[in-house]
């Protein structure tokens, strides 16, 4: 029997074929704006404000049981203007967006201006599923 040649193969290298769909990205079709620290600065200012009512429903819910628990439960019974109004009591000057689920509570904190330079989202949890 004749003996079949035998053929050195290379070893197997993953090849990838990004570079054959690659297309321009979104960014790269918009015209670069210069970056503005004054607005950056405002965002910050703002963030500020936001935060500290987001401080005043996080120290009220850390402190009291009696809140957080009547909190928990008006939210749990979809009692919205309750919720509202206990976030309310706390002193903030910007209530915020209230969202809720069996889970927890979501509170999205806006400036009171309708400027869109800053955003606070407090996720809070009140059961593990």
């Amino acid at each position: 029997m004749e003996e079949l040649p035998r053929f050195h193969h290379a070893p197997l290298i993953p090849v990838t074929y990004d570079h054959l769909y690659r297309t321009t990205t979104p960014a790269q079709l918009r015209p670069s704006s210069t970056a503005n620290p004054d607005l950056l600065i405002q965002s910050a200012k703002l963030s500020q404000i936001l935060l500290q009512d987001a401080k005043k429903v996080i120290d009220m819910l850390a402190s009291s049981k009696p809140f957080a628990e009547g909190l928990m439960n008006a939210a749990q019974q979809s009692q919205k203007s309750v919720v509202t109004g206990m976030i309310q009591k706390t002193g903030v000057h910007t209530v915020p967006d209230i969202n809720y689920d069996p889970e927890g509570i979501r509170l999205d904190f806006y400036p009171k201006t309708g400027e869109d330079y800053c955003h606070i989202i407090i996720n809070l949890k009140w059961m593990h599923v």
